[in-house]
């Protein structure tokens, strides 16, 4: 069994020969430590930051190096800007992407994050032209990881989230008060980013992928960051509409949420393929939810980031143990940690979770 088939078996619900692996992401330092491979500058491995091709394939090779030294059988990879784009450079040293976020660079982790928007009203977003999803080169970056992964490999669409999108323009406070004071405005900003995901799923037939990963997050450490019934009338309905496209293409839908989202697990079980981050520190229990919801949903994580940063290689093999102990039985696990490979994660304790997982993880499982 191929390393693709791994995967493919896994998200059938069936026992493939080992539990597969993957990670979200992995933080450039701990790429190029890996890889021998180095980033210059203020660049980073996220695709949509500019249209060079050159570089961005770059990025691509050593992404698909570092998975392929780890031995990973699953590869997400982003969507790409369009060609001839490139972020506006701001006289503060931040960037403002094609989705009008401001984002800045942290040198530590060589990565940029969204800290503010351009949008001070709903009617800065109703003039706003969103990114076209049809735009040559979209798919650039997963063109290019296909032809590296061949067969070999499953690789994974990697989107993001109406909502998070949205937090993330907007600025959770503004996010949170247009909710409540221009609801109809924010349920048609919902519904025209989900249409851009819904057009991406469906360009996906362009390269051929074997899932989609719905990024961002609904919930925080003591639950959702809205009230469920937001999630219910809006959110829910929109995500929807995206999963029946992946299942038109016919591939899986897997949503990535940290935090809390046990209030939320019932209608997710009944709308998504699978969950991933399953964030232990925030209460979610791998085991409950193999429990109550394994049949319906594949779960991929769940060793805690924070013990992939503070705690001993041994404490992260017995808690990687733990983990294939309670939920790899039947298939329908992928196993990663709780988010990704954060650059203040020691890689030693990274190592030692897959190294763990590769002696244990051969099924049928019997973890000791």
């Amino acid at each position: 069994m191929n390393m693709r088939d791994r995967v493919l078996t896994t998200l059938d619900h069936q026992e493939p020969d080992i539990v597969p692996l993957t990670e979200m992401s992995i933080d450039p330092p701990h790429m190029e430590a890996l890889t021998g491979l180095k980033l210059e500058g203020r660049t980073s491995l996220q695709t949509q930051m500019s249209a060079n091709r050159k570089d961005e394939a770059s990025k691509i090779e050593m992404i698909y190096r570092c998975y392929r030294k780890l031995g990973f059988e699953l590869i997400p990879c982003e969507i790409s800007a369009p060609d001839g784009w490139d972020a506006l450079k701001n006289s503060d040293g931040t960037i403002t992407d094609e989705w009008g976020r401001v984002l800045r660079y942290a040198s530590v982790t060589k990565t940029w994050s969204p800290f503010r928007g351009i949008f001070r009203s709903p009617d800065d977003f109703e003039k706003f032209a969103l990114p076209d999803p049809d735009a040559s080169g979209r798919l650039f970056a997963i063109q290019q990881m296909r032809r590296l992964v061949k067969d070999d490999f499953a690789l994974a669409a990697f989107i993001r989230d109406p909502f998070a999108y949205l937090c993330e323009m907007f600025t959770m406070e503004k996010f949170v008060q247009w909710i409540y004071e221009e609801p109809q405005f924010i349920r048609k900003a919902t519904e025209r980013i989900a249409d851009f995901n819904v057009s991406i799923i469906r360009r996906l037939r362009e390269v051929g992928v074997d899932l989609v990963i719905s990024g961002g997050d609904y919930s925080e450490k003591n639950g959702p960051m809205v009230s469920p019934r937001f999630f219910r009338e809006i959110v829910f309905v929109n995500l929807r509409r995206q999963v029946e496209e992946a299942h038109r293409l016919g591939v899986k839908f897997i949503k990535h949420s940290d935090g809390n989202l046990n209030l939320l697990l019932p209608e997710l079980a009944q709308i998504v393929d699978g969950l991933h981050s399953l964030d232990p520190t925030a209460g979610m229990d791998i085991g409950e939810v193999k429990s109550k919801y394994g049949e319906k949903l594949i779960l991929i994580g769940n060793v805690a980031v924070d013990s992939l940063c503070r705690k001993t290689t041994e404490e992260v093999a017995q808690e990687t143990r733990e983990c294939l102990k309670r939920a790899a039985s039947g298939g329908g696990y992928i196993f990663s940690s709780s988010n990704s490979w954060f650059a203040d994660a020691k890689l030693t304790n990274c190592l030692a979770m897959v190294e763990t997982v590769r002696k244990y993880g051969s099924y049928p499982i019997r973890v000791l």
